[in-house]
């Protein structure tokens, strides 16, 4: 019984330590563009979407086809913002490290470089977030998602501050190819070894 708890107390402590980044749908200037247009996060993290005038949408694509969704991928709906930092963010949960791509369906927001990714790589293979961008330059359309339900994928939510932590997350996102291993936005390699090292006090305790 006094290991069951302990174990149990441990896991808890592990999956505690999951990070959250921020992204940021447009900014105070009306720039479309993400902000950052790639962030590096571990398996079981979450990323949040910040809203910024005027009326914007993410939704999960593929690096084949930028500014088309991929089929069952996340998608936020369009949530306008009359001014400043809307209160409604979009939380989605990394369910694996492969790279995730999204783009803004609103209008041609694609075409004019409003697409980003989760875990692409840094270093130049081809499938780089740069390279999203320019592809989504060039695309013939910008679709949006028919027959989704708004939210899919993720988590409609209100945010605590601009920046800070949403109140609640669900559902998963799952990237697409092979991701390289790569130093990128935010401090998610730190938060996965303290998710360890944590874990592995709380085992060794046991032991002893």
């Amino acid at each position: 019984m006094h290991f069951s708890t302990l174990f149990t107390t441990a896991v808890l402590a592990s999956t505690s330590l999951a990070a959250d980044f921020a992204v940021k749908v447009s900014n105070m200037n009306g720039d479309l563009a993400f902000t950052p247009n790639n962030t590096k996060a571990a398996q079981g993290d979450t990323v949040t979407f910040h809203y910024y005038p005027a009326d914007h949408s993410v939704a999960q694509g593929t690096f084949a086809k930028p500014c088309e969704p991929k089929a069952n991928g996340f998608w936020s709906g369009f949530v306008p913002v009359a001014s400043g930092v809307s209160p409604t963010t979009f939380v989605v949960t990394v369910n694996d490290t492969k790279p995730i791509w999204f783009y803004c369906t609103k209008a041609n927001h694609c075409q004019k470089g409003m697409a980003g990714a989760i875990n692409a790589p840094y270093v130049d293979t081809g499938n780089t977030t740069d390279a999203y961008i320019a592809a989504s330059e060039k695309a013939a359309s910008n679709v949006t998602p028919q027959n989704v339900a708004i939210g899919f994928g993720g988590k409609l939510a209100n945010s605590t501050s601009a920046s800070g932590s949403p109140t609640a997350a669900s559902g998963t996102a799952t990237g697409t190819g092979a991701a390289q291993s790569a130093t990128g936005t935010g401090a998610a390699s730190a938060v996965g070894l303290s998710k360890g090292l944590g874990l592995a006090a709380l085992l060794g305790f046991l032991v002893v």
